[in-house]
């Protein structure tokens, strides 16, 4: 072998070792790809989510998420069924989930949580100006022309509840004329506007986009009370919650000083336990530690509390979500 040569294999095996070194030293990571289901697109699930998936996947590079709509309701079933990895939830629903209870019809024992007190949401029922019916004889009327959210959402469920709690169905609405409509929120505030329906049931963080939006419409409306009678059945039947809507939270909506008494929901967080603790582990660390960021998403995302948020689930809390609030000093 002349020198010429012993040089150049001599070079080859330097290059070859160095860039084992690199390779050995700094190996690839895999990129996970996961679906997070959210609300009806134009909701304030739809923004929440959008919102804190971007966090997530600004502080982990190797975390990929693609946002779809879902619900309440429906969400569940996309975790368990594998359509879905994490989803917003609402309390009473995942509960009702796990143990197989109406309206669901199997156990779905792959739920597991990260943690509530994300956005409680107010039910929030909008009419007319001129109504002046209270919500209890609006519900009772077969002939209501009323819209609200996709079937398979919490919102659609709740409607169906109250319906039936007044003796009212969407088949007796349609038989007397009235009209029940799905639809996302764009759509039902065309709808309302457009004088095709003269009441909205939905269900947000107030103030949530759909309210605004009619409040700055070209029809003159307002918000309905929700009668202490229904709160009460939902609350004993369903594990509905009781809230308000905040005197001028919605300044053409609401009129005096006195908060609007509603239903409510709480939110959760619902994750697959398939999922691996450590990726839980950091989804929950990063959104934990950026909640200062949280009112710039959305303004009641900022009262969330990880001192509170774990407790009280109605779904396991998964392992690497417990990790992230025992290590950040939030659970013993």
């Amino acid at each position: 072998m002349n020198a010429l040569t012993k040089r150049f294999v001599l070079q080859a095996g330097a290059i070859a070792a160095a860039a084992l070194f690199i390779a050995q030293a700094s190996p690839a990571k895999a990129v996970e790809n996961y679906v997070w289901a959210a609300g009806s697109p134009g909701g304030s699930w739809y923004t929440i989510v959008t919102g804190l998936a971007n966090i997530v996947m600004e502080k982990n590079q190797d975390i990929k998420i693609r946002i779809v709509p879902g619900g309440g309701r429906d969400n569940p079933a996309l975790i368990e069924n594998g359509i879905a990895q994490i989803g917003m939830g609402i309390d009473f629903l995942a509960a009702a989930a796990t143990k197989g209870e109406a309206p669901y019809d199997k156990k779905m024992p792959s739920l597991r949580s990260i943690g509530g007190t994300w956005a409680p949401a107010e039910f929030h029922v909008i009419v007319p100006a001129d109504e002046k019916r209270p919500l209890d004889q609006i519900l009772a009327d077969p002939k209501i022309r009323i819209g609200t959210s996709p079937r398979a959402t919490s919102e659609e469920l709740t409607l169906q509840r109250a319906l039936t709690f007044y003796n009212n169905s969407g088949d007796k609405i349609a038989q007397a004329g009235g009209k029940l409509i799905n639809a996302n929120y764009s759509q039902l505030v065309s709808a309302f506007q457009d004088n095709q329906v003269d009441v909205l049931w939905g269900a947000g963080s107030a103030p949530t986009g759909i309210a605004l939006e009619i409040q700055n419409g070209r029809r003159a409306a307002k918000l309905v009370a929700f009668p202490k009678a229904l709160m009460d059945h939902l609350a004993s039947q369903f594990g509905y919650g009781k809230s308000v809507i905040k005197a001028k939270a919605y300044t053409g909506l609401q009129s005096g000083d006195a908060d609007l008494p509603v239903t409510s929901l709480e939110a959760v967080i619902l994750v697959s336990s398939k999922l691996p603790d450590n990726d839980v582990y950091k989804i929950t660390k990063t959104l934990i530690e950026s909640r200062g960021s949280f009112g710039n998403i959305y303004k009641v995302l900022g009262e969330y509390d990880p001192a509170r948020a774990w407790k009280d689930q109605p779904v396991p809390l998964h392992p690497g979500a417990e990790k992230a609030y025992k290590e950040l000093g939030f659970m013993k």
